[in-house]
């Protein structure tokens, strides 16, 4: 295009808007339109290499800035045959299309999300285009500077008025916005014409902050089990904007995008009264506890939704598997999870506890909340690891219940204690007597490892009934090992690096996400029995009890004949002499045998944990999701409750997110099935993997 004006009209050519001094009122079209200088403006000739102004050759911007629409209306129009008349008549209707737009405001955030995952990105900066704030403006400037690999620089910034010129003078391109309104800021001026050269272009970009890249990253970030690593922000960075960015730098941007999705750390714990007062209000019979010392720090904090204690209460085996990991937040702290087993095998989560660490003060706190939430409940047995204060203080809470001792952990600390070799059969005699149902099998293993006087002596200094099922007074019911409460902390391992209440909300969102799930289950079930673990054994049993021989002693006892181990059934009693019948509640394959020949209901012995049944009344209550912030009602007491952080020492530094291994626990290693490297799986793996070798096809 070539411009016939000399250069002394140059300048009123290419900005023809001013700025007003005052603020816009009234009729915005009429007014739009004094606020322009048509002075200058004679016409305008088409060329083949760029623009032309009396032999001086200007190059428009890359197309990411380029708007010749836009640059005719600031002030190039036709090839004079326009009339300055119609040429205030586009103007004006320019102003009126403006005041139809006046309640549009640009949200920045879905603009610098747009910039960042589209390739041909407009930024669509237009005289008249108002936006919510001078931040706002300044983002999207910002944003446009990356794409058009161009810099600026602030000319003039104050509470009314925003200047940004090109940062390689004399460009012309320079924009200029007046506040509008309160807040608003609208663009007055504005010159998309650049005439830097190239020789200033470098990797590295001032207007790609931490903030931008944070901005433009957070969508990323929202979901908790996403992966997203610095690493992973400088490829990305590179990719959709063309500028390299250091380690150090997204770092800061991934640490803001986590701020400004999930807020600090501090706020977290002030929110957590209200945060529980809207969980009680949405699920009836829900108990929460917060514990603050004197001067309000935050030290333990109890949550048992309402929904899970009476599934526990009425259709769970009364069998308790707690544990604790720890948290990779801010200030750190340990997780604690109680569990039980519903009748199809599954992770039943029934309270979770926050504390300082694993003393003996915060385990008993936990079992006090814990026995206030579920009360007194018969014939319970509660397994956990070998740590010393739930040792110390579970019977004084719970005096009528039995303590169990998970014996992989029991496996793993004498396996380090005594240094055995992985493949030792100590540790296979131990796991065989672990499992025993009777005394006698019992007897039968354990002295294979009274060969080694020191693991035998250990063994039995540590209790024989808390990691021998033949030993319990209680019924373990098959519930050997803490895994539950180790399965519900891999579950957990990615809301553990949140604050305290978007940790207990992703909590809350599991088990709403459980509930519903296994309750569809459940009703398309039609087998009398659990589907996969009821139904499942007692099939595997009757192909052994179909070829035992039953002998009646009287209307009430049997004796099956076996090829290992015969058994003696009392139909009465519910016994059998192997004593799995008794421990597992669930019929032996003496007991199926004995009902086979009898022509006996098999599954009117099992116990109604299994039934298809109760698993459908465990599940049959809604758990509801807290409502976001901007619904809740809290009340003025809520309100009122001051809780600070932990008073703790925050150490600098990464916090660790791999778990740390037990004591004499094997570490495995994964191996993956797409590169066959080590350390990941094929779900994340990104090494390259190379073609097999094809033989050319003639």
């Amino acid at each position: 295009m070539h411009i016939t004006t000399d250069m002394s009209r140059m300048a009123c050519s290419s900005n023809a808007i001013v700025e007003s001094n005052g603020d816009v009122h009234g009729d915005f079209g009429t007014q739009y339109l004094d606020m322009i200088d048509f002075t200058g403006v004679e016409g305008v000739h088409s060329g083949e290499n760029g623009t032309e102004m009396n032999g001086l050759q200007m190059h428009s911007a890359p197309p990411i800035l380029a708007h010749l629409e836009t640059f005719s209306q600031v002030g190039v129009v036709g090839s004079g045959t326009t009339s300055e008349l119609s040429i205030r008549h586009n103007w004006r209707q320019m102003g009126e299309q403006n005041v139809h737009n006046l309640g549009i405001v640009n949200d920045e955030e879905e603009d610098i999300e747009s910039a960042y995952s589209r390739n041909n990105w407009d930024p669509k900066l237009e005289v008249g285009q108002i936006f919510s704030s001078k931040e706002a403006l300044s983002k999207k400037l910002q944003v446009a500077a990356v794409r058009g690999h161009f810099e600026f620089k602030v000319k003039q910034s104050c509470k009314s008025r925003l200047v940004v010129v090109c940062s390689q003078g004399p460009c012309p391109w320079r924009l200029r916005a007046s506040s509008y309104g309160e807040k608003n800021f609208m663009i007055v001026k504005y010159n998309l014409v650049h005439e830097c050269d190239m020789s200033f272009i470098h990797d590295k970009h001032r207007h790609a902050s931490a903030k931008l890249v944070g901005n433009a990253v957070k969508r990323k970030l929202k979901d908790s089990r996403t992966i997203y690593t610095p690493s992973d922000i400088i490829r990305d960075v590179k990719q959709n904007f063309g500028v390299t960015i250091n380690y150090c730098k997204a770092w800061r941007s991934r640490e803001l995008a986590l701020m400004s999705t999930r807020g600090s750390a501090e706020e977290a714990y002030s929110l957590l009264p209200a945060y529980c007062h809207e969980l009680e209000r949405a699920n009836s019979g829900t108990r929460t506890y917060i514990h603050t010392d004197e001067n309000n720090h935050f030290l333990y904090f109890f949550m048992a939704v309402g929904a899970c204690i009476r599934g526990f209460q009425s259709s769970m085996r009364p069998v308790i598997v707690v544990d604790a990991t720890h948290l990779k937040c801010k200030y750190k702290g340990v997780l604690f999870v109680a569990n039980a087993f519903d009748g199809n095998r599954n992770i039943y989560p029934l309270a979770f506890g926050i504390g300082d660490l694993e003393t003996d003060a915060s385990w008993h706190w936990f079992f006090s909340k814990l026995h206030e939430a579920i009360g007194e409940c018969p014939n319970l047995v509660i397994i956990s690891d070998r740590n010393i204060s739930i040792e110390n203080v579970w019977h004084n809470i719970f005096p009528t219940a039995q303590h169990g001792i998970c014996f992989y952990h029991m496996k793993g600390n004498m396996k380090r204690t005594f240094k055995l070799k992985k493949r030792d059969k100590i540790l296979l005699y131990f796991e065989q007597a672990a499992k025993s149902y009777g005394i006698a099998e019992f007897d039968r293993h354990f002295q294979k490892i009274k060969g080694n006087d020191e693991v035998a002596q250990y063994l039995e200094s540590a209790g024989l009934h808390k990691w021998s099922r033949a030993h319990m007074d209680g019924r373990r019911y098959n519930v050997m090992t803490t895994n539950i409460a180790e399965s519900i902390n891999s579950a957990l391992r990615f809301a553990r690096m949140l604050p305290v209440v978007h940790l207990i909300d992703e909590i809350i969102n599991l088990l709403v996400k459980w509930f519903s799930k296994r309750r569809d289950i459940a009703l398309k079930c039609t087998s009398t029995l659990c589907p996969d673990f009821g139904e499942k054994k007692l099939r595997r049993r009757l192909e052994c009890a179909s070829r035992m021989n039953v002998v009646k002693l009287n209307h009430v006892e049997y004796n099956v004949v076996d090829g290992d181990m015969d058994g003696h059934v009392h139909l009465t009693n519910n016994t059998c002499s192997c004593r799995k019948f008794q421990l597992e509640q669930l019929p032996c394959k003496h007991v199926v045998a004995v009902c086979r020949f009898l022509k006996l209901n098999v599954y009117s012995m099992a116990s109604r944990y299994y039934t298809r049944n109760t698993w459908l009344d465990a599940y049959s209550d809604t758990i509801y999701p807290v409502q976001p912030q901007e619904l809740w009602v809290i009340p003025e007491d809520v309100q009122s409750r001051v809780v600070r952080p932990p008073n703790a020492k925050v150490m600098p530094g990464r916090r660790k997110k791999l778990r740390i291994p037990s004591q004499g626990e094997d570490i495995i290693r994964r191996k993956c099935s797409r590169c066959s490297g080590t350390g990941h799986n094929k779900s994340t793996c990104k090494n390259n993997v190379p073609l097999p070798n094809v033989g050319h096809i003639l």
